[in-house]
């Protein structure tokens, strides 16, 4: 190991000449360092600039402009406590804005205990808007503006200029606070800041200025129907009168007498009854009786809005006077729903305003609620939404014979199901008294119940029909339904069920039948 004192070397440069040790001359160490610190300062810089652009350039940004006002603050991040005062503590805030005055009040409650097993209860403060009734306000929302008006911050204090340059003495938004101990001051919020870095703030009790984040503004400019509740439109409350004949076994809304839908799309009312005739469909659970008697479908949707209700995205008017329903299209509705269970009736009505959503109104509403079209599936239907598309969906299961009609001949087919477990076969199915292929004829009876309309406009025919199929079910006590198919024109036929009208059918479906009908039995 060598006794030599090791080499410096600064940026490159041999330095051997300078090498200090603690008996050195400590003149000629002083020069050196002072010779390293200015050979390494434009290194930190550019390496100070280099981390502040991979950071977003803030802190660069920062210290390196010059602030276009005078400031007191030290740091970017720093914030200054305007503002500390404790929520409870706040006997009102009024906010004055551009879209009026609003007073925000405290009142101390009783809150029941979230413990079941306890009696207890304890005091707690919610908040309210003056003028308005205490269930149609989001007592949250009016706590949270209180809660920022009691403590607020700022980013800096600004000392070279007035109040008046601010905006200030005029503010744009103010809020008026008391305490409960009967102490008044305000908060003054006025213009924004040149370079665009927040809004002027301060208290009506000091005159210092601060410029606060945008945020605190917006606090404070609203108005009264952003700070309503958007709670959900409820479904119906089940009543003891309704239980057992209207709910299943745990209480839920299961059927009702009737659903009539009326408006724009409806030039006749759509009457929505329970399916009572087996004959028509196993699988129908709901009739139209209005304007004429079909198997109904895509009732669910409107039947839903009764059982669980509708979210809502907001609040078109505190007023649900006549005068303001009217103000809204309300008497004149795109679509109302009226649903009847025993003695009980309950109607919702909807009106599409500008801005895409619709208004909803029906008895004892306390608010004119605003629901987006994407909740209300059934809002743009047309009568023929709710009738079903397919014509004869009859299981297989239920049936002794299926029978097929033309002018000229009969496919009778006798059918016998068995499912038990020593049952060689499921299904037994003979024509003519020979026995087909199961997996044949059911290939054939598919095409059958899978015919599909395409039209439901309807006509008079005085003609005989082309085709018929009858269900004869196994059940004895039920009697057997007729489908008919009478031509309507070269590319459609007209069907009805038991004698009732319903649509209208492509004749190629038809065709198709009628050829698998003969290979099957030939």
């Amino acid at each position: 190991m060598s006794d030599l004192p090791e080499k410096n070397t600064v940026d490159g440069e041999n330095t051997e000449e300078s090498a200090s040790t603690v008996f050195s001359d400590p003149t000629q160490y002083k020069k050196a360092s002072e010779k390293q610190k200015r050979n390494r300062l434009p290194v930190i810089i550019a390496a100070v600039l280099a981390v502040a652009v991979l950071a977003g350039g803030t802190v660069a940004v920062i210290k390196l402009i010059p602030e276009k006002e005078e400031s007191t603050s030290s740091s970017a991040f720093e914030t200054i406590k305007v503002l500390e005062l404790k929520t409870d503590d706040l006997k009102s805030v009024t906010v004055t804005n551009e879209n009026g005055t609003f007073k925000l009040y405290s009142v101390k409650e009783t809150a029941e205990s979230t413990d079941s097993s306890s009696s207890d209860t304890a005091e707690e403060v919610n908040w309210y808007l003056d003028g308005y009734e205490k269930d149609v306000i989001n007592t949250s929302s009016v706590k949270s503006i209180a809660t920022k008006a009691a403590t607020v911050t700022a980013v800096r204090e600004i000392t070279a200029k007035s109040a008046a340059e601010c905006g200030l003495e005029s503010p744009a938004v103010r809020a008026d606070i008391v305490t409960n101990d009967g102490a008044e001051l305000s908060l003054l919020i006025g213009g924004e800041s040149p370079d665009g870095t927040g809004v002027y703030i301060k208290l009506s009790t000091d005159d210092k200025i601060y410029i606060a984040e945008d945020s605190v503004k917006e606090t404070f400019v609203f108005d009264a129907l952003s700070l309503a509740k958007t709670e959900a439109v409820s479904g119906i409350a089940v009543t003891d009168a309704m239980k057992t004949s209207y709910t299943d076994d745990k209480g839920a809304l299961t059927s009702f007498d009737s659903i009539t839908v009326t408006g724009k799309n409806f030039p006749e009312k759509v009457i929505i009854t329970p399916n009572t005739d087996k004959n028509l469909s196993q699988y129908a659970a709901y009739m139209t009786t209005s304007p004429t008697k079909r198997i109904a479908d895509k009732v669910d949707g409107i039947f839903g809005l009764f059982k669980s209700g509708v979210s809502v995205s907001g609040v078109y008017s505190f007023d649900t006077s006549a005068a303001e329903r009217k103000k809204l299209g309300l008497d004149d509705p795109d679509l109302t729903a009226e649903i009847k269970i025993g003695d009980f009736s309950l109607s919702y009505s909807f009106k599409q305003q500008s801005d895409g959503n619709y208004a909803v109104w029906y008895d004892g509403a306390k608010l004119i609620n605003k629901i987006s079209a994407s909740n209300l599936s059934f809002i743009d239907y047309k009568a023929s939404d709710f009738y079903a598309s397919w014509v004869c969906l009859q299981s297989i299961n239920e049936l002794s014979n299926f029978t097929v009609k033309t002018a000229d001949k009969v496919y009778s087919f006798d059918i016998v199901y068995d499912d038990s477990e020593d049952a060689e076969e499921t299904y037994v199915i003979t024509y003519n008294g020979k026995k087909l292929t199961a997996s044949d004829f059911q290939s054939f009876y598919q095409e059958c119940i899978s015919l599909s309309c395409s039209d439901f406009t309807v006509e008079k025919l005085s003609v005989a029909p082309q085709m018929t199929f009858v269900f004869t079910y196994s059940d004895s006590s039920r009697a057997p339904t007729s489908v008919e198919f009478k031509k309507a024109s070269e590319t459609k036929y007209q069907y009805s069920i038991d004698g009732i009208d319903m649509g209208k059918i492509n004749s190629s479906a038809l065709n198709k039948i009628l050829r698998q009908a003969e290979k099957l039995t030939s």
